[in-house]
């Protein structure tokens, strides 16, 4: 019957001393412990293995065959396990792992990228998986501890005591773009009545958003704000706002790359919408080291010039 056999790193360790040096006396000055000690225990370890690992015949001390094919296997052993321990401390400290975050569509545009960037940049041993979606989206997938922070519209977070972490983000204000060479740019004036015919691209508003463009605009149906492609994805609406008669509506901070080299204009219309972005996080949630260093990477960059 096999019977399961149990050693250390320890063992290990000593068993490679002894190879390495073929000395006992060295190999136990070297582990810091007595002679007698390290030679009970490579005996143990040859007793738990029944594998004879040197032949004491000999001076120094020789490898068995069968030694010398475990060594190998053993160093590498003994490499991972440093790398374990190292891997470890990292992680405790909150300078290696891997966590989830979500974040709405403008808010990954405007900030995401940049602050995720300066955080990786300073923590290079930690990775990030970043889901893009609606707000309500992204708090259920908070909640059911499928993502460890995210940054949410406002509009869309619970109002009053919750079992969520809220830290307010600056506002950002919303703008209309268009194309260069839009019929809309031959007019002396533009206003948001003039961008009703060519229709919309997005991402997805929130209904609130519409229903304060539709007040401030003295609309008297939101739907007359016709959103004609949609999208979480702001490279896709930019993309087809660059390739028709589309009004993009979005937030500086999400184009301001398309709009620096000419292939998107700003179009002179005060919306007067604002948008604000929360980092949200669970109260009395065990977090990951590594969580209050992406948060504060995040606040700090959201003042960044640019944004």
């Amino acid at each position: 019957m096999y019977q399961q056999t149990m050693y250390s790193l320890t063992q290990l360790h000593h068993f490679r001393l002894v190879a390495i040096t073929g000395n006992f006396a060295e190999a136990a000055r070297q582990a810091n412990i007595t002679q007698p000690a390290l030679s009970n225990s490579v005996r143990s370890f040859e007793g738990r293995t029944g594998l004879q690992l040197f032949d004491r015949s000999q001076r120094p001390i020789r490898l068995t065959p069968v030694g010398r094919d475990l060594l190998a296997r053993v160093e590498a052993l003994l490499a991972s396990s440093k790398m374990l321990e190292r891997e470890m401390a990292q992680l405790a400290t909150g300078e290696a792992g891997h966590l989830k975050i979500g974040m709405t569509a403008h808010s990954s545009a405007s900030i995401g990228g940049a602050a995720l960037g300066q955080w990786h940049a300073r923590n290079p041993r930690m990775r990030a998986d970043v889901t893009v979606a609606h707000t309500t989206e992204l708090l259920r997938l908070l909640r059911e501890e499928r993502l460890d922070l995210i940054v949410g519209d406002a509009r869309d977070l619970p109002h009053g005591p919750s079992d969520l972490d809220t830290q307010a983000l600056p506002q950002h204000l919303g703008a209309a773009f268009c194309r260069p060479g839009h019929p809309l740019l031959e007019r002396q004036e533009i206003t948001f009545h003039d961008l009703l015919p060519f229709r919309f691209a997005g991402a997805h508003f929130p209904v609130a958003v519409l229903d304060d463009l539709a007040e401030t605009f003295g609309l008297r149906d939101r739907h007359l704000i016709e959103i004609a492609i949609e999208c979480e994805n702001i490279a896709v609406v930019r993309d087809a706002t660059m390739q028709s008669d589309l009004i993009l509506l979005t937030t500086s901070g999400c184009v301001r790359h398309a709009v620096m080299a000419g292939y998107l204009r700003e179009l002179p219309v005060q919306l007067k919408t604002r948008t604000q972005w929360h980092v949200v996080t669970r109260k009395h949630a065990l977090h990951h080291p590594a969580l209050p260093k992406l948060r504060d990477v995040i606040l700090a960059g959201s003042t960044l010039p640019g944004h």
